[in-house]
């Protein structure tokens, strides 16, 4: 397991609603990943974790992908019912290049859309300009 999906279970449902069915949407993100993960195939290489803020409370739904070496991202307002499919998405591609860059047109149109950050490897993790350099910014 080298690769981590990070879900803010404090999220809100949406930008306006805390909650929806009783919980919050983050928490209800996180559950509904853990339901598809279970049956995905690359769920070894990956950890699933439960995070109660990112800082971008004025966002609903945030993940963040993370890996050693690779660059990090973070998406928000992410749908807590609809979004699971597009985050396995971003996740295998994310997954597949070394860098973990994953260009804006390879992205699931909603994670381009909610692109929070991008953040390069820490200094001496990899080389920046290897990780894509700012090419592939938006």
């Amino acid at each position: 397991m080298t690769h981590t999906i990070q879900v803010c279970i404090r999220c809100n449902f949406t930008k306006t609603a805390e909650e929806k069915d009783g919980k919050r949407g983050g928490t209800q993100l996180y559950e509904n990943l853990l339901k598809k993960f279970e049956k995905w195939p690359h769920k070894d290489e990956f950890a699933v974790e439960p995070t109660r803020c990112m800082g971008a409370c004025g966002t609903a739904c945030i993940v963040a992908f993370r890996a050693p070496g690779k660059i990090s991202w973070v998406f928000g307002n992410l749908n807590p019912r609809f979004s699971v499919p597009s985050l396995l998405e971003f996740a295998e591609k994310y997954r597949a290049d070394p860098q973990g860059n994953v260009p804006y047109d390879d992205r699931p149109p909603e994670m381009a859309a909610g692109l929070v950050a991008r953040l390069h490897p820490v200094q001496g993790d990899a080389d920046p300009a290897a990780a894509g350099g700012d090419a592939d910014c938006a």
